[in-house]
């Protein structure tokens, strides 16, 4: 296959992938939505007068370290069924693959937010506003992270843009667009995640810098 049949194949083949890239912007902004909740309760939590319940906000925030996500995935692929039944009605809730993935991305975001706001909520408490703002830059940059690896999450059949690249060269039966399709797969997290990751560098140095100024 010559460069210039390459070019079209991804171009014919371009919707199909931006779709699936749209998938995994959704997991990710869910996955950080539902994490950044139950870590900034884990937070407060782990900030309370009462030892037992700061304790435990503890264990909690660590457990959500120290489990990897991929592990949750599975273990949620299986064990959580996909429509749900709900009591004395005649509803059927259905919970899709792509759910149970940010789900299981969610874990690490419950850990990061309950460690990251934690520090953020006490430098508000002393006053120190520019400090505590630095929890913002790093939430997006967290993001970036989840964003990539909600690719993960090809692997519990979400129709994501890897598993699309998959489909691409199955419906291809073409080999030789393996290389080209992942380099144009990889091409889409950089152009999203790039300009926000310098974005973020850039706010994260000003926001430091007025914190010195102060």
């Amino acid at each position: 296959m010559n460069h210039h049949d390459t070019l079209s194949e991804l171009l014919t083949w371009t919707p199909f992938l931006l779709e699936g890239f749209c998938w995994n912007l959704l997991i990710a902004l869910v996955a950080m939505l539902i994490g950044t909740m139950l870590g900034g309760a884990l937070a407060f939590l782990r900030l309370s007068e009462n030892k037992r319940i700061a304790r435990s906000a503890l264990m909690l925030s660590g457990f959500s370290r120290n489990v990897p996500t991929i592990v949750f995935q599975f273990y949620l692929a299986v064990m959580l069924p996909s429509e749900w039944s709900l009591p004395a009605t005649e509803w059927v809730l259905v919970i899709p693959a792509w759910v149970k993935a940010a789900m299981a991305l969610s874990v690490a975001v419950v850990g990061f937010t309950s460690d990251n706001l934690m520090h953020a909520i006490t430098a508000w408490r002393k006053g120190e506003h520019a400090a505590a703002l630095l929890f913002l830059p790093s939430w997006t940059s967290y993001l970036l992270i989840i964003v990539i690896a909600s690719s993960t999450a090809s692997i519990i059949g979400v129709s994501e843009l890897l598993s699309r690249c998959n489909t691409v060269i199955n419906a291809t039966g073409n080999s030789a667009l393996l290389l080209p399709l992942y380099l144009y797969a990889g091409l889409y997290f950089l152009v999203f995640c790039y300009p926000l990751t310098l974005a973020m560098r850039r706010l994260r140095g000003w926001m430091q810098t007025r914190l010195i100024e102060a």
